[in-house]
């Protein structure tokens, strides 16, 4: 009897923790110590304020806010010579400030003192075991929050999460999410496209997990996003951190539509040991070469970021512009990013809110890798018109608010609120993952609509036990979610006494409702064998039949040893992800930006199986305090019901003298995907050095086609678009006035359609039969790719306190095409340059 693949994994992790050597390091219980005692003359004013608390399991941050927030004395640190990811625990009835932080502190490299009536937590000489400093600056204790109900530690997970710092975010210049996902994540690439495009698009997350909805479930301060595709830019001076599970095992705490994973976009909240403002400005010219506009293509980017405040209360402003003109004729474009913040620490809640504003207009343009005969396909006798009509112009509005309120109790408990809305607004589309460029529909092309999702969450969790041997967690949560999709897509209709079909508006709005019961356990032995479990419970209106009431399983283990100053982990988890056939994201990439209009449902909702992914993944890491991290991983997926948008024909009509080609097309259920591979990613820090890389390789096949699919997939064909390797490398230097970077990428080996060769086929008269551009004819447009290596470099040098030149180099070998076909063109060769001024 073949034993399943996840049950394999599981085992062989527990197998090797029994055979590991190297003992097991002993969970620390809270410190239950009586008060530190006072210094020779006492404790100093403010330090002799006597104050109460109880923290279990918090990140020392959390705790130094709660206790200013108790006793109103203000600290004053550098984050530079705290970890404020440790997880710390501490119980004080009626003691001393000055005794509190002396306990909490005793591991960091910082002694308590007053200074001119401040308390400011001052460098010192560091006294405890260095085995125990090594493991206080584990990146294993840094706090992740994707993957579990509440801020942990990175150290129980027992799946894969990539956590991407913001300050890396803002050292590197990176802004666009190809970018950052490419540079940092394995498993995960994000094509790089013009900036007049609207839609991302993702070449794969561990393979392929649907066709054009293939994106991570995206979250901003834990308000899932109206849609995905359109979230392709962010400002990296709001951004805290990134993080992102890749795969299904996120399902359980994310519900249905995580079946390719899930990206947590959280923002910061931070202040500084002032109240006083800070300020930031920066502003960035410079071209970019294109070798489809008559002259270098000018672009620039202006940021302001204000926040002031302490970590207690504290509040942020920021605003970024840029334009870039056009790569090609007419496609300029232009985009706004605003974006707000606050917080508020009490004594037991925590407030904060969050809300973005992001504003995008670009022209469409004529694509001159394709023929000139389109613009015949327009909706008129002429070319379409130019960038200042709106009729041409692309608009992409995103926001979202986030409100969130989380309170610790004196038991077990700790309860969080969340509450928002996330929306957006699309006119004009210009992008289309379909086999044809979406220049030859202008049905398409004029598609617009709006669409708003509303969350409500709350969730409680129980610290369960604390005896130094064993202790976990229980989370209970419920989650509301509400979905209003509105399009307005202009259709052909034949009207009562004309000769062709005329241009119609037609308005489709619908609604959907999701609610969600879900529930985590999760459990440690000693500190070093965790064990996972999640189940998830969903009634969504966008499943139909036995699938109505889905239900999300997640299970996993994990086990960490010491190895000297070295630690080891070993993990397995399994998960299942579900995703209706109705998303704004299968809409948006169709060319209908609201949602899929009346004939598409007709096709989508009763005949169509939901796409469904399972699987496992498991893996080691071995981390070396933060100087070395070296993760190995191996996932083993299928995805069944995939949802392929099918050319079933091409209809031939006349208009007039012109005659008028419409592709006709149907969703439909592909088969069965199997999706493998390996990842492998290393950091490397000596001192002012680091290095950080990363490789993947993934077979995307078809394991077997479903009855009634007529498309051009067929049994052991890959998958379309999927790269079937991917990799990054950056080597930085920081040191006291410098930094610099450099960094490359690139994905290899993939198939996907020849689309000027199927668009020349498409409008030439004397061409082959219609029937040749459908179905299974398309297999012979079929080409395959192999990319370029995408190389960036930056650096900045700090001239005088506050003020610093910027250098950013971007695609330096100047490749334009070929990713992740033939007709995308991408900016050539851009150098960049400006000052960043801080007061």
């Amino acid at each position: 009897m073949r034993i399943p693949d996840p049950i394999r994994c599981i085992t062989f992790v527990m197998m090797a923790a029994v055979i590991a050597t190297a003992p097991a390091a002993a969970q620390r219980g809270c410190d239950e110590r009586s008060e530190m005692p006072a210094p020779e003359g006492g404790w100093q004013v403010p330090l002799e304020h006597r104050v109460s608390l109880k923290l279990r399991d918090v990140s020392l941050r959390d705790a130094l806010d709660r206790v200013t927030a108790l006793s109103g004395v203000q600290l004053a640190y550098s984050s530079d010579l705290l970890q404020l990811d440790q997880r710390v625990c501490v119980t004080a009835d009626r003691e001393p400030v000055g005794s509190i932080l002396t306990r909490l502190l005793r591991t960091s490299p910082v002694h308590v003192q007053v200074v001119a009536g401040r308390v400011v937590l001052a460098p010192a000489v560091l006294r405890t075991a260095p085995a125990e400093t090594a493991r206080g600056v584990s990146v294993l204790e840094r706090v992740v929050v994707t993957g579990n109900a509440v801020p942990s530690p990175r150290r129980p997970l027992t799946m894969g999460v990539e956590v991407i710092d913001g300050e890396t975010l803002r050292r590197q210049a990176l802004g666009s999410m190809a970018e950052l996902l490419d540079a940092a994540v394995p498993g995960v690439w994000s094509w790089s496209q013009s900036p007049s495009t609207m839609v991302a698009q993702y070449g794969g997350i561990r393979g392929a997990s649907s066709f054009s909805s293939s994106a991570p479930k995206i979250y901003v301060d834990g308000i899932e996003v109206a849609n995905p595709l359109i979230v392709t830019q962010v400002n990296p001076d709001v951004i805290d951190r990134v993080e992102v599970i890749r795969g299904p095992q996120g399902s359980a705490l994310y519900g249905s539509d995580a079946i390719s994973g899930v990206v947590n976009i959280i923002t910061r909240h931070d202040g500084g040991a002032l109240a006083s403002p800070s300020i930031q400005f920066r502003s960035v010219a410079g071209a970019a070469n294109s070798d489809y506009a008559s002259s270098l293509v000018p672009t620039h980017e202006e940021r302001l970021n204000v926040r002031l405040g302490t970590n207690i209360k504290s509040a942020g402003l920021a605003v970024a512009f840029g334009q870039t003109g056009a790569l090609y004729p007419s496609s300029e474009s232009r985009q706004l990013t605003a974006s707000t913040d606050g917080r508020l620490v009490a004594s037991r809640m925590t407030l904060s809110g969050s809300a973005r504003l992001f504003d995008k207009r670009a022209g469409i343009g004529q694509n001159p890798t394709l023929p000139l005969q389109l613009a015949q396909q327009g909706p008129g006798p002429s070319a379409p018109p130019g960038p200042s009509s709106s009729t041409n112009q692309q608009v992409l509005q995103e926001y979202t608010l986030s409100t969130n309120a989380a309170v610790a109790t004196e038991g077990a408990w700790t309860h969080t609120i969340l509450a928002g809305v996330d929306g957006y607004r699309l006119n004009h589309l210009g992008d289309s993952a379909g086999p044809f460029p979406i220049a030859i529909d202008s049905a398409l092309r004029a598609a617009r609509g709006n669409a708003d999702r509303y969350t409500v969450r709350a969730s409680s969790v129980a610290h369960l036990g604390n005896d130094g041997q064993s202790d976990g967690t229980l989370t209970l949560g419920i989650e509301q979610s509400v979905l209003r999709q509105a399009s307005t897509v202009t259709s052909r209709e034949n009207a009562p006494g004309q000769h062709y079909p005329m241009a119609v508006d037609n308005l489709v709005e619908t609604w959907n409702h999701n609610t969600g019961l879900l529930s985590q356990l999760n459990m440690a032995w000693r500190n070093s064998v965790f064990f996972a479990g999640g189940l998830r419970l969903e009634r969504n209106d966008s499943f139909t039949g036995s699938n109505r009431y889905p239900l999300l399983p997640m299970a996993g283990v994990a086990v960490v040893r010491g190895i000297g100053e070295a630690e080891l982990k070993w993990r397995a988890a399994y998960g299942k992800g579900i995703r209706p056939p109705l998303t704004p994201a299968r809409g948006v990439a169709s060319g209908y930006a609201g949602g899929l209009q009346n004939s598409q449902l007709n096709n989508v909702l009763p005949a169509l199986d939901p796409e469904v992914q399972s699987g496992f993944e498991g893996g080691m890491e071995l981390y070396l305090g933060r100087t070395l991290t070296l993760q190995l991983t191996r996932f083993d997926q299928l995805a069944t019901g995939l949802i392929q948008n099918v050319a079933i024909g091409v209809d031939t009509f006349s208009r007039g003298a012109l005659t008028e080609r419409r592709v006709r097309y149907q969703y439909q259920n592909v088969g069965e995907i199997s999706n493998t591979g390996w990842e492998i990613q290393g950091n490397a820090t000596q001192g002012a050095f680091s290095l950080a890389s990363s490789l993947s390789s993934v077979d995307s096949r078809v394991r077997a086609t479903a009855l009634g699919y007529n498309g051009d997939l067929r049994t052991g064909d890959r998958m379309l678009a999927v790269p079937a390797r991917t990799g990054s490398a950056t080597l930085s230097y920081l040191g006291d006035s410098w930094f610099a970077s450099l960094g490359a990428n690139r994905a290899w080996d993939w198939v996907n359609y020849d689309r000027v060769a199927l668009t020349e086929s498409y409008i030439s008269s004397s061409g082959p039969p219609m029937r040749d551009q459908s179905g299974a004819y398309l297999r012979s447009y079929w080409k395959k790719y192999d990319g370029d290596t995408h190389v960036r470099i930056t650096a900045s040098r700090d001239l005088s306190r506050g003020v610093a030149l910027l250098f950013i180099g971007d695609n330096l070998l100047g490749g334009q095409l070929g990713e992740p076909d033939n007709v995308t063109i991408r900016p050539g060769r851009t150098i960049t340059g400006g000052v960043r001024a801080s007061f």
